[in-house]
């Protein structure tokens, strides 16, 4: 059960991704936990995608979602400036708050949640690539 998704580039449209990610994988019978994780991971890339890397005319994000077999792959397409998820530093937790770097957090969760997350910059578009194993998502009855 495939969902393509396009909204311009206005960040008040993230949640009609959101929504649309949530029932396509209710309607294929995802467990909530994984529900959840490929939430946060399209909320994440696609604010980052929407704030950060617009250009003068605001990108143009396409979200694309395939289940494959045990897996979900995720695709983010936006026609903005550069930006490779795959290569921003991570964020020194162990600072004290008053010394970390702002921002970082989000994409840091996102490598936390995801079993893989790939990038390409392929004809002026950001192309990132996200795939969750839902036999991997954890039990919320087992106590370990």
């Amino acid at each position: 059960m495939p969902l393509q998704k396009t909204i311009a580039g206005d960040p008040a449209h993230i949640a009609e991704l959101t929504a649309a990610v949530e029932s396509t994988l209710v309607e294929a019978g995802v467990d909530d936990a994984r529900i959840h994780d490929a939430r946060l991971i399209v909320e994440e890339l696609a604010c980052n995608a929407l704030t950060h890397g617009a250009s003068e005319t605001g990108p143009q994000l396409r979200l694309r979602l395939q289940l494959e077999a045990a897996r979900l792959v995720l695709e983010l397409d936006d026609d903005g400036l550069p930006f490779d998820p795959t290569t921003a530093p991570a964020p020194d937790l162990d600072a004290e708050l008053d010394e970390r770097r702002v921002g970082g957090l989000g994409l840091h969760l996102v490598r936390q949640l995801a079993d893989s997350l790939d990038y390409q910059r392929r004809e002026d578009h950001n192309l990132v690539r996200v795939t969750l194993r839902l036999d991997a998502a954890p039990d919320p009855k087992d106590p370990a």
